[in-house]
């Protein structure tokens, strides 16, 4: 059930303002789900980054805040101090205190991130909202209002459905009175590692919900209708959670309104930072409004991930301030259905393609929690004989591995390869080339991985200080590796778990092979892009990434999954596929045609949500259009509840929250739908200082797709404020003329190129200058800067 349609309630329709002509209809992102009822585990998220947590929640998780030595290590339990929702109200008659009983409807605001529950009579209406303030990290908000009808209406009595419960099985907790709040320090049992963690992790938090005095209830009336309960966290100091809830304390005194009109307009600024949309093709039917409601909450719970302002790190690990992304979020992750708050590579792979082309300052968050993590990943590459550092299959605060499996502890390294790509993507994606030679800049060893001192927005000067870095030792980890085989007259890499679970160890996968020769290309390919020498290990590197062998199946003109995979075997998920998209891997379009063939054909149905995006996205290349649409209903029927969370398995089952397979319905619009892809490309002229041959620049390509049975719904996809070399762009596609407009809002002017005849892209006709539209039918566009082209209006397609 998606939820129902009725009059959205006054206190959240006024600040429609912030948001209406920015994310499409209203009630593609607020809506009642019709029902009380629901699993906690497909509520909706409550978070900015800093802290979360879901309505009816007993935890708040606070970033980067876990217990338990090594492979137990989990996201800690903070007691909540708003998991309980309104009963009541009571009144009172000659038999005594009475239940009276009132319909009550629960609200969520998918874009401004507030929960509502509204309990009604003929009298009154009482509201209460709750959320965790997106302007003020460390601040958890509920509110409750009482609007009455007549003005001589008696007090009534609420109390909450359940008692505020202040332990944790994670934490020693000491609870201290304080001027009627209360002061509450909690210390994790167990540092993740002895040996790299120096001692336990502490939060402290401040909060004017007094269990005791809770439970008695509390009045609302005529004359004071309004009551705040507000909570802080913080990760330094007691002192640090005073002074924020004095400020928001003294802000709803003055202005009860104030907070939520700061709640919104930073979501709003949020989601002006980039964003996609849907206009349905039937107006606002019911699977159009489905669509965009999964589509809006997709991006939504993603978001709750990623903290605006930057927080202090802990005392032991000062260094990071964020702590990537878990397949659950933030606002879950003390389970092992919920992955237990780890890293793995679902963050570079799955969710980071849309994080990193609408908000790339959030995606570069993601990347400085690989390099906090560095001094481990070394580490374990040196203890276990290898050079360069290997990231972990599961990383949680230190960088030590995490994971309960041991065989993927061992054996799933190509999780280091996500972290190399991920990087190249925001470069290329981000970073302007000419005249940025970094040649002359000094030695970056003269600024240690502990060091916090640069972690610059400016994509060159991250590049300088902390990407190249990333880049060379993952190669580095890469070239120690693979070994030589006589036989095959190539490199190869031995006893691998590849993506497909199924398959515990093999030897060269497909997958592995490829990820890890972009990998061990990448610093060349990046030196040359800025114009820098390619010194001779990275041209080691470079041929060695050159000559690694591949399983291909030339009978049935497929690549094999690994050297002795049997085709007809079944799959987890997907991995083989993935050759096509992301990685772009060169192959014969037969090939391909094959892949998608094969491989769908023996993948497990009941497998993780993310495979059937993939599927979709390489049946769409390949104009596959109505096995295409198959494969992207199957995705969709990961979406359970109300809320439209998504689960790892289609029966509701594994992972639930599952921003994995949001990540994964995301880039199926964008590289899907909307056919969306970066990368580098060969120029003649672009660097004519650079001291290697090769000169490349980035480019944006463009090629919708559009099946008919998804226009039959969707007839409008539009791509906001979509970043690209410094610029950004909004892209409408109108599946029903079949044309797109193409708009830069901010940034110098780009050209555009169109495929000729004989496979160039010519740049003669139309360039893109800020706000002035430009619309084209559906065909391969090749976009990239006016400033690149130096006069060459053709570039060969390579």
């Amino acid at each position: 059930m998606t939820g129902v349609t009725m009059d959205c309630p006054d206190v959240l329709r006024k600040y429609d303002r912030y948001f209406v002509g920015l994310l499409g209809e209203p009630n593609s992102y607020v809506w009642s789900p019709g029902l009380n009822d629901i699993p906690l585990n497909l509520m909706p998220y409550l978070g900015n980054g800093f802290i979360a947590t879901q309505p009816r929640s007993p935890w708040i998780f606070l970033d980067g805040f876990f217990n338990g030595n090594g492979t137990e290590s989990h996201r800690a339990c903070i007691p909540s101090t708003v998991q309980w929702m309104l009963t009541g109200p009571l009144k009172v008659d000659e038999q005594g205190i009475q239940d009276d009983s009132h319909p009550q409807t629960l609200w969520m605001h998918h874009g401004m991130g507030v929960f509502l529950q509204h309990i009604t009579s003929p009298e009154w209406d009482v509201y209460m909202t709750t959320f965790v303030s997106r302007r003020r990290p460390d601040l958890l908000v509920r509110c409750i209002e009482a609007r009455f009808s007549q003005p001589q209406s008696t007090p009534i009595l609420f109390q909450p459905d359940s008692a505020v419960n202040l332990d944790s099985p994670d934490c020693e907790i000491i609870v201290e009175p304080h001027d009627g709040h209360l002061s509450i320090t909690g210390h994790t049992h167990v540092v993740e590692s002895n040996e790299f963690q120096n001692g336990v992790s502490t939060f402290y938090m401040y909060t004017d919900v007094t269990p005791q005095e809770l439970s008695k209830g509390f009045y609302l009336s005529v004359n004071s209708p309004l009551r705040f309960f507000l909570t802080t966290v913080s990760r330094t100091s007691m002192d640090n959670a005073i002074s924020s809830y004095e400020a928001a304390q003294l802000v709803s005194l003055q202005d009860p309104e104030h907070l939520f009109h700061e709640q919104a307009a930073a979501w709003r600024e949020l989601w002006e930072d980039g964003y996609l949309c849907f206009h349905g093709s039937q107006g606002e039917d019911a699977s159009s409004t489905r669509l965009s409601r999964i589509l809006h909450t997709a991006q939504y719970s993603l978001l709750t991930c990623f903290p605006s302002v930057s927080q202090p790190g802990f005392m032991h690990q000062p260094s990071c301030e964020f702590y990537g992304l878990c397949p659950t979020g933030l606002a879950r992750g003390n389970e092992e259905d919920d992955y237990m708050g780890h890293v793995f590579w679902d963050m570079e792979l799955w969710m980071l393609p849309w994080i990193n082309l609408f908000h790339p300052q959030l995606c570069r968050l993601s990347l400085d929690y690989r390099y906090a993590m560095l001094p481990l990943a070394r580490y374990r590459a040196v203890s276990e004989g290898f050079e360069g550092a290997r990231f972990p299959w599961e990383s949680a605060f230190t960088g030590l591995e995490t994971t309960p499996w041991d065989l993927a502890a061992q054996n799933q390294i190509h999780v280091v390869g996500a972290v190399s790509f991920a990087i190249g993507q925001w470069l290329t994606t981000h970073s302007p080339c000419k005249g940025n030679s970094l040649s002359t800049y000094s030695d970056t060893a003269a600024f240690p991985v502990s060091s916090s001192a640069h972690s610059p927005d400016d994509p060159v000067e991250w590049y300088r200080y902390r990407g190249r870095i990333l880049l060379e030792d993952i190669a580095r980890f890469w070239s120690s590796r693979v070994q030589y085989s006589s036989t095959k007259e190539a490199y190869e890499i031995v006893d691998v778990m590849p993506p497909d679970e199924y398959t515990h160890c093999c030897r060269n996968s497909a997958y592995t092979n490829t990820i890890a020769s972009l990998s061990l290309a990448a610093p060349a390919v990046f030196a040359r892009y800025y114009g820098d020498p390619v010194p001779e290990e990275y041209l080691d590197w470079e041929n060695k990434a050159k000559s690694l062998w591949m399983p291909r199946d030339t009978v049935n003109k497929v690549m094999l999954e690994h050297e002795d995979y049997v085709l007809g075997t079944c799959v987890k998920q997907a991995d083989t596929i993935l050759l096509t998209y992301p990685l772009m891997y060169n192959q014969p379009e037969a090939w391909k045609r094959n892949m998608v063939d094969l491989y769908a054909k023996v993948t497990d149905p009941n497998g993780p949500a993310m495979t059937w995006s993939i599927f979709c996205i390489c049946a769409l290349e390949l104009k596959e259009f109505d096995r295409s649409m198959d494969y992207f209903e199957r995705s969709i029927e990961h979406v359970h509840g109300p809320f439209l969370g998504w689960t790892e398995v289609r029966d509701g089952s594994g992972a639930a929250n599952f921003l994995t397979g949001a990540g994964g319905f995301l880039q199926s619009i964008v590289n899907g739908f909307a056919g969306v892809r970066i990368s580098l490309i060969p120029h003649p002229r672009s660097k004519p200082t650079c001291p290697d041959s090769v000169h490349t620049v980035a480019a944006l390509f463009l090629t919708p797709s559009v099946p008919t049975r998804f226009a039959q719904v969707v007839s409008i996809i539009r791509l906001q404020h979509l970043h690209f070399q410094q610029r950004t762009l909004t892209i409408h596609i109108d599946l029903t003329e079949q044309n797109v407009t193409l708009v830069l809002t901010q940034g110098l002017p780009l050209s555009v190129g169109r495929l000729s005849r004989d496979k160039h892209w010519v740049f003669d006709a139309f360039r893109l200058d800020k706000d002035i539209p430009l619309q084209l039918q559906f065909q391969p566009l090749c976009i990239i800067g006016t400033d690149l082209l130096d006069d060459i209006p053709t570039i060969a397609v390579d």
